[in-house]
C-alpha cells in the first residue's frame, strides 16, 4: 500500500537534513562499540537511523520521534533488506515505551535543545539503557548563525516591498547550552557518569544554487507561497543575479556546537529512574 510523504518532512530531509548530517553521524563516532540495539532519539527523517544501518549491519535501530509524519519519511528511505532492524516509534521523547535497560546506546542530534522537559527526558533515556551503556549527544552553544549571502538575500526581500526580519540561519533557542561546562553539568545531574564534553562545529558549504533552492524551498516557503507567481519569478530572477556576484565563503556555515559522551552507572538502581 502506498504513503503520501509528509511535504514538509521532505523538504526538511533535501534541504536542512544534509547542513547537520556530519556533526550528526560524528555521535555514532563516539560510541566505543556497536551496539546490539541503539535508540535514535529524534529520529526525524532518519539521518542517524540510515547511518547507524549501514555502519553496523547487525544493529537493531529504535527510531522515536514525536512526529509520526516525519518517521514516515524516514520509513520510506530504508531499505527493504534492513526494515526488519528498525522499530518506528512515533512517541515523545519524555515517555518512552521502552523496557527498563533496553537499549546499549542512545544517539540524539540536534534534539535536546527542543525539548520541554529536558531532565524528564534524560532521565528516560538513562532508564532505557543498560547499565554502563552510552549516551552520545550533539546540540547548539547559543549562537546566531548568520551567513553573509543572507545579508543579501534580506536586501533583496526588502527592496521588493516584502517585510523580512534581518536574521539568518538561525537564532539561539532557549534550550541551547550556554556553555560546555553547562552540558556537562546537566548530564551529570540526570545521573550519568564518565561525561565528556567538547566542542565540536557546523561546517557546511552552499552554492548560491543550492543556498537558493534552501530558502525557496524550505526556510521561506510558506511565506514564499503565499505571493503571486509574478512577484515569486521577481524575486527570483533578482536573487540569481545577486547572489551569483558573492563569494564562496559568502555561503560557507560555521556554527558552534557541543557534543558530549556519557554513561550509565554500572551499578545504577532502576528504580530511580521511575
Amino acid at each position: 500500500m502506498s504513503r503520501v510523504l509528509d511535504a514538509d518532512g521532505l523538504r526538511y530531509a533535501d534541504h536542512w537534513e544534509p547542513v547537520l548530517a556530519a556533526a550528526a553521524r560524528r555521535t555514532l563516532d563516539r560510541l566505543d562499540a556497536a551496539p546490539a540495539r541503539l535508540l535514535d532519539l529524534g529520529a526525524g527523517t532518519g539521518s542517524l537511523t540510515l547511518a547507524a544501518l549501514r555502519r553496523w549491519p547487525s544493529t537493531h535501530v529504535l527510531a522515536v520521534d514525536a512526529s509520526a509524519a516525519m518517521l514516515g519519511v524516514a520509513r520510506s528511505r530504508v531499505p527493504k533488506a534492513d526494515a526488519a532492524r528498525v522499530t518506528w516509534l512515533p512517541t515523545d521523547a519524555a515517555g518512552l515505551p521502552i523496557e527498563d535497560a533496553a537499549v546499549d546506546a542512545v544517539v540524539c542530534a540536534f534534539v535536546l535543545q527542543l525539548v520541554a522537559d529536558r531532565p524528564a527526558v534524560l532521565a528516560e533515556v538513562r532508564r532505557v539503557i543498560r547499565p554502563g551503556g552510552s549516551l552520545s549527544c550533539v546540540t547548539w552553544l547559543a549562537d546566531d548563525l548568520v551567513l553573509p549571502a543572507d545579508a543579501v538575500y534580506h536586501e533583496v526581500m526588502g527592496d521588493l516591498d516584502e517585510d523580512d526580519e534581518d536574521g539568518g540561519l538561525r537564532s539561539p533557542r532557549s534550550g541551547d547550552y550556554l556553555s560546555l561546562q553547562q552540558a556537562h553539568d546537566v548530564l551529570a545531574d540526570a545521573g550519568f557518569e564518565s561525561v565528556e564534553v567538547g566542542p565540536d562545529e557546523l561546517r557546511f558549504s552552499w552554492t548560491p544554487e543550492t543556498y537558493l533552492a534552501f530558502k525557496e524551498g524550505y526556510d521561506d516557503h510558506e511565506r514564499l507561497a503565499t505571493l503571486d507567481a509574478p512577484r515569486r519569478e521577481r524575486l527570483h530572477a533578482t536573487l540569481v543575479e545577486r547572489l551569483a556576484s558573492l563569494p564562496p565563503r559568502d555561503f560557507e556555515v560555521l556554527g558552534p556546537l557541543v557534543a558530549a559522551v556519557a554513561r550509565k552507572p554500572v551499578d545504577d538502581d532502576q528504580s530511580r529512574s521511575a
